[in-house]
């Protein structure tokens, strides 16, 4: 009975025995009096410190705007940065709050010089792009805080045991000074998003590394002196720090793992309406609002269009992602024929004969570009067509439109100007189908042109050269309605047809005004045509004189 009594304590014991010793294994051949000297000088706050910072930080900017790793690498290896957080991290397992308010400083003057070095480089720079390099540090995640841990526990031992310090320092400052050098260009072109992503992983990043050399160095016995109460108060704090920060981190990794996992999937989808091997994606954007659906841009080049392509892909991609997409797809035609007889070609250029053949070669590829770009104009006429002429040699383009009660003669005009926009290196003719010309308004009792007159005149000019119409009568009406005099009709009548013939004339067209107020049956017709129909103009086209 008393001998179990006796041996329960012992195995009680027996996990924290094993645990002292290894923590004396782990501490033995140690100078923790020279370490820690060492440790307060290289934290200590100096000119040479805060020289290095901007260098480092100045050539860390560049190589972002100039999205070039080597030169952020180059800016790693000057990187001071090392000295104060070890400071930092020791002075916690030691509880030497003196030496920890100097590394506090010392990093804030450190972290003010590198962001004002940052700003000033993005304001004077001409490239002030977000590139790869920017972005890529403006989204931390959880991979990111084990990085910074790593980062720190590698310090930590290379400070304790005085072996590979500079190497591991480089491991420090790339997790510390590209999103610090980040966060100044974020403040710079007024990016808050940007700089607050960066500046909340250059913290998490500085809080990780901090943390892992206290823990380190507590297990290497540093600050023994206060027993093992506060080293298992302090590893429990850093535990809950470290899980604090995961928190968002690990939530952030996974938003990007759904983004990867989403933008595979739209990639995957967006040629399925089409037949298979006859089209491919050309770009692609996606956008992942907090609410409402998944937005989705992109540029789709197929042989053969697909009107519900956007409400096939939609229904499909809901579907599989389990959330509303909104897709906005634009299909260009291609002509993948050419591009295997293209290929016939460059493996015939391969052979003795290169020369001849690379040239024809390059002449099937301008071809096959003529040929595209004939398509696109072809199919972006958004008019009834009855015939077109199209030349892709001399780039020209003539359509014969069609009939048509939707299309008045301002449309027909407007539809040539918006193909001439739409492809300035092309000549485009559009010639509107022979109808009635539109008549010409004027205001109650008056014969000046209104603007809206004007651009009817103008619309009505332009389809006359269409029509190669040379001589046109322009016949004023008047209305009988009130107490106006036969007389004072006739004569506005007159003068109503004047004022557009006059238009006319300057536009090189013979236009004879013609006044046909009349009396007799005039009530009638205003009846029937309504009266708006007598404050008008019509021009009509008339025989050579």
């Amino acid at each position: 009975m008393s001998q179990t009594q006796t041996e329960s304590p012992k195995r009680s014991k027996s996990p924290f025995r094993s645990f002292n010793i290894a923590l004396k294994l782990l501490s033995r051949g140690i100078n923790h009096e020279n370490v820690v000297a060492s440790v307060r000088d290289g934290g200590q706050l100096s000119g040479r410190y805060l020289f290095m910072i901007v260098m480092s930080c100045a050539i860390a900017t560049l190589g972002l705007l100039l999205s070039s790793p080597a030169v952020i690498i180059g800016a790693m290896l000057i990187s001071p940065l090392m000295g104060p957080i070890m400071l930092m991290g020791f002075s916690l397992s030691t509880l030497d709050l003196i030496a920890l308010r100097r590394s506090v400083f010392s990093m804030a003057c450190g972290v003010l010089s590198a962001l004002t070095i940052s700003i000033i480089i993005v304001k004077l720079s001409p490239l002030t792009e977000a590139t790869p390099e920017i972005l890529a540090r403006t989204r931390p995640n959880f991979f990111d805080l084990l990085v910074a841990i790593f980062s720190g526990l590698a310090g930590g031992y290379a400070v304790i045991h005085k072996k590979g310090e500079t190497i591991v320092g480089v491991a420090i400052a790339t997790a510390l000074m590209p999103p610090l050098a980040v966060a100044g260009y974020g403040i710079a072109v007024g990016a808050t998003q940007v700089a607050g992503g960066a500046f909340f992983l250059f913290m998490t990043n500085l809080l990780a590394i901090a943390l892992s050399v206290t823990l380190l160095s507590r297990l290497h016995g540093f600050g023994r002196e206060h027993g093992r109460t506060m080293t298992v108060w302090q590893t429990g704090l850093i535990l809950l720090v470290f899980g604090a920060l995961s928190v968002p981190l690990v939530v952030a990794l996974r938003d990007i793992a759904y983004e990867t996992n989403v933008t595979h999937t739209v990639k995957e989808s967006l040629t399925e309406p089409f037949q298979t091997g006859q089209a491919r994606v050309s770009d692609m954007s996606i956008g992942f609002p907090r609410s409402g659906p998944i937005a989705v841009e992109a540029t789709v080049l197929t042989r053969n269009r697909d009107q519900s392509a956007e409400k096939k892909l939609e229904d499909t991609l809901s579907t599989r992602l389990g959330r509303a997409v909104s897709i906005d797809l634009d299909q260009i035609l291609v002509n993948e024929d050419q591009d295997v007889q293209q290929f016939k070609f460059l493996k015939l250029a391969e052979s003795s004969l290169a020369a001849p053949l690379r040239a024809e070669l390059n002449s099937f590829k301008n071809l096959a570009e003529e040929r595209r770009t004939e398509n696109e104009i072809r199919n972006a006429a958004s008019f009834p067509v009855k015939a077109a002429d199209i030349q892709a040699t001399t780039q020209s383009a003539t359509f014969y439109g069609a009939a048509s009660s939707d299309f008045p003669i301002s449309a027909w005009r407007a539809s040539e100007t918006a193909m001439a926009t739409n492809f300035p290196d092309w000549g485009v003719t559009i010639n509107p189908p022979i109808t009635e010309l539109p008549l010409i308004a004027f205001n109650e009792g008056k014969s000046e042109l209104t603007e809206a007159a004007l651009k009817v005149i103008g619309d009505c000019v332009w389809a006359l050269n269409k029509w190669e119409v040379g001589t046109v009568e322009v016949v004023g009406y008047a209305s009988t309605s009130g107490d106006v005099q036969r007389f004072d009709n006739n004569a506005l009548a007159y003068q109503r047809a004047e004022a557009a013939a006059a238009i006319l004339r300057e536009a090189g067209i013979n236009a004879r005004p013609v006044g046909e107020y009349r009396a007799f049956n005039q009530n009638s017709d205003e009846r029937a045509f309504g009266r708006l129909r007598f404050q008008s103009v019509l021009i009509r086209p008339a025989r050579e004189d």
